[in-house]
């Protein structure tokens, strides 16, 4: 796991994806409008990622395990950011906004040797993600204007 030098920042609606983060899975993901990302994240290589995350609906920011890109497993055409928040929501939350702050690099995205795999690895993603989110270099970030700003 490694810091980013600079924090990115987007900010936009969740949208439908492939449906296969909580069904398939077991790990439902939020999906950020390509419009929300476009131009800007093309420094970033194609991976797995933690930070926060906010929805306006919520005053809560979460910890948040991330991926960015093609997701090899499944040989997507587009590229896409699918955000993990750490807790159990009762309901989706398609069309709502969200604040997403990436913070750092986890690992690439690569194709496993079957769903168990795939499910062990964001298991151990998420594990990390957590951890790394409660120490003092990242735990106050969820204060940041960012999450607050109108």
């Amino acid at each position: 796991m490694k810091a980013l030098e600079k924090m990115v920042l987007l900010r936009g609606k969740v949208v439908k994806g492939f449906q296969r983060g909580s069904k398939l899975l077991g790990w439902p993901t939020a999906n950020l409008d390509p419009a929300a990302f476009k131009g800007k994240i093309d420094d970033l290589s194609e991976g797995v990622y933690y930070g926060f995350a906010k929805l306006e609906s919520d005053q809560k920011v979460y910890k948040t395990a991330l991926s960015i890109g093609w997701n090899p497993q499944f040989q997507n055409k587009e590229k896409t950011v699918e955000a993990y928040l750490v807790n159990e929501f009762a309901e989706d939350f398609y069309g709502e906004e969200m604040r997403l702050m990436i913070c750092g690099y986890t690992r690439p995205q690569c194709p496993f040797d079957g769903l168990d795999a795939l499910k062990k690895a964001i298991s151990d993603d998420v594990e990390e993600t957590v951890k790394i989110l409660d120490t003092k270099d990242y735990i106050n970030l969820k204060d940041h204007d960012f999450f607050t700003q109108k």
